[in-house]
């Protein structure tokens, strides 16, 4: 997340060339589906791990992707809030209707994500 955007501007940035009143409908829309309407004005440092996990993801389907890939996206979060998240994207996932390729090494990561699964070895 940028430092110095609120919520709704970092979530807007993905749909930056767009005028301003174009944005609102799309960002409110997504404030709502990851449950941070009420953050919109908050910056990123006023915001929990998880709560700026979400903001990113938001971010990124605001310009409304085929396909998202995420990176060991819950490789620094603990145990208990991974869980949630988990669960969390994967409903919002599922609402945008976007596929998603998610890489880990996080075998429950896999389990509790994946609709199909691909394994790459380098043996």
């Amino acid at each position: 997340m940028f430092p110095h955007f609120t919520v709704y501007e970092n979530i807007a940035f993905g749909i930056s060339g767009k005028p301003n009143k174009e944005r609102d409908e799309p960002v409110g829309k997504l404030l709502t589906l990851i449950n941070m309407h009420e953050y919109k004005d908050r910056y990123p440092y006023q915001l929990s791990g998880g709560q700026q996990q979400r903001v990113a993801v938001a971010r990124a389907l605001a310009p409304k992707p085929d396909l998202l890939l995420m990176d060991e996206p819950f490789s620094n979060i603990d145990f208990e809030l991974k869980q949630k998240m988990r669960q969390e994207i994967r409903s919002i996932l599922k609402v945008e209707a976007v596929t998603c390729i998610f890489v880990t090494h996080d075998k429950t990561d896999i389990e509790d994500m994946a609709n199909r699964i691909i394994t790459i070895s380098s043996q």
